[in-house]
């Protein structure tokens, strides 16, 4: 389990975990039962964010709330999760390229309340691995980096700079699924094995 340094509250899965939710969220309670209330996402690679007070499986690929225990959990094997703090609220976010091309970022930095916004990237496919062909190069063309012919994206940049342009605080893992043993990879050989990342108030 890796524990944000930056945002409290916070973790991110890797295999070591296991692919069992319920078991990962009572390793965090020293007395063994369930930590929280759990909030997840069907996740269609759509840019749709939910304002939630309970708990359940939501039709989107972000959640947003200001209502305390209720883990909010995204499931990934190459996306990036990105969680998103204020002193009165959090967010949780699916994020592939998809979702980047139709900005669910900032989409849900307009949808978050309050001020001081932290933002963690969790581990994904990092630009050493995540190969593109060109019907993704073009929509993100600072983002591509090219090496002996073939493309490969920085799935964060794009966040990364947004977050400058509006003065938030980002940490990006440096972890990528694809290369990294920790971690399972769709890209890698198409497992259906997940890590799942969390927040909670």
């Amino acid at each position: 389990m890796i524990e944000s340094s930056f945002i409290q509250q916070s973790y991110f899965s890797n295999k070591i975990d296991g692919n069992d939710l319920a078991d990962i969220l009572r390793s965090q309670k020293p007395s063994g039962e369930m930590l929280l209330d759990v909030a997840q996402m069907n996740q269609t690679h759509s840019n749709k964010i939910e304002c939630i007070e309970t708990e359940g499986i939501f039709p989107s690929d972000g959640l947003v709330t200001s209502t305390k225990n209720i883990s909010l959990v995204v499931k990934t094997a190459d996306c990036m999760p990105v969680l998103i703090k204020t002193e009165a609220s959090i967010a949780a976010l699916h994020v592939g390229w998809k979702g980047l091309q139709n900005d669910i970022f900032d989409l849900a930095l307009r949808k978050i309340a309050g001020t001081n916004i932290k933002v963690s990237v969790g581990p994904h496919a990092q630009s050493c691995c995540y190969e593109i062909q060109n019907d993704v190069a073009k929509l993100f063309p600072e983002s591509v980096l090219k090496r002996k012919n073939k493309m490969y994206l920085n799935l964060s940049k794009q966040i990364v700079n947004s977050c400058q342009l509006n003065d938030i605080e980002i940490q990006v893992s440096k972890n990528c699924t694809v290369c990294d043993n920790n971690f399972w990879s769709f890209r890698e050989n198409k497992t259906a094995q997940r890590q799942y990342s969390f927040i909670w108030i």
